[in-house]
C-alpha cells in the first residue's frame, strides 16, 4: 500500500500549498505587518495642508569613502509566496536624514522611498526647499529629536553633471534632482501607511472622528 502513502503525501503537500499557506500568509498580512489602515481619506487633506521652508544642508562631502548622512530601513509590506512557497513578498527602501535647522530650532528628517544614493550625494551643502505639513511645523510637539518634523519634498539641490561625475563634456547641463509630485505622493503614501507608529496615526487621523 505504498502508493497509498504516496498519494496521501502528495494529496498533503497540495492541501498544505493551497490552503494552509495562503491562510498563513493572510493571517501574517493582517496581523503582523505593520501598516496602518484606510488611510485615502486622510492623504490628500495632509498633502494639501502644506508649506515650504528654506535649509541649508549640511556637508557631506567630509564623509570617509562608503559612508552616508542619510539611513535606510528594508519594510516589507506584503508577504507572499509563489511556485509552491517561493518568497515573492514586496519590500520598499525607507531612505531617511535629520538635519537641525537653527533658523528654524527645528529636528527635521526627510523623508524619501525608493531613491538611489544619487540623490541624497548631491543635497548636501546646498540651500534647499523642504515640504513640510503646516500644522506639524506651527505645533511645538514635532521639530524635536524624538518626534522631527517630516519632509516628503525638497527642491533646488540642483547639480551640474561635472559636480556628479567626472570627465563629462557637456559640464553645464543641470541634472534636476527634484521631488516629482509622483514621488511626493508616494513619500507621503508609505510614511503614513507603514512608518508612521500606530498611536501617532491613530491620534492624529482617528481620535474624535
Amino acid at each position: 500500500m505504498s502508493w497509498l502513502k504516496n498519494i496521501g503525501g502528495a494529496l498533503g503537500y497540495i492541501i498544505g500549498a493551497l490552503v494552509v499557506l495562503p491562510l498563513i500568509i493572510f493571517i501574517s498580512n493582517r496581523y503582523f505587518i505593520k501598516e496602518n489602515r484606510a488611510i485615502e481619506k486622510y492623504i490628500k487633506p495632509f498633502m494639501q495642508n502644506a508649506m515650504e521652508i528654506q535649509i541649508k544642508m549640511p556637508n557631506t562631502s567630509n564623509l570617509p569613502f562608503g559612508q552616508y548622512r542619510f539611513k535606510d530601513d528594508l519594510i516589507t509590506t506584503q508577504l507572499a509566496t509563489k511556485n509552491m512557497g517561493r518568497d515573492a513578498s514586496k519590500r520598499s527602501k525607507y531612505y531617511y536624514q535629520d538635519i537641525y535647522s537653527p533658523k528654524y530650532n527645528k529636528n527635521i528628517r526627510i523623508v524619501m522611498f525608493d531613491l538611489t544614493h544619487l540623490f541624497w550625494a548631491n543635497i548636501g551643502d546646498s540651500t534647499v526647499m523642504l515640504k513640510v505639513n503646516k500644522d506639524d511645523f506651527n505645533s511645538s510637539e514635532y521639530g524635536t529629536k524624538v518626534k522631527p518634523l517630516i519632509c516628503f519634498s525638497l527642491r533646488g539641490a540642483n547639480r551640474t553633471l561635472t559636480a556628479i561625475s567626472s570627465g563629462v563634456k557637456d559640464s553645464g547641463k543641470i541634472y534636476n534632482i527634484d521631488t516629482s509630485p509622483k514621488q511626493f505622493d508616494y513619500n507621503v503614501y508609505m510614511y503614513l501607511t507603514y512608518v508612521m507608529p500606530k498611536e501617532e496615526f491613530a491620534d492624529r487621523f482617528e481620535k474624535g472622528k
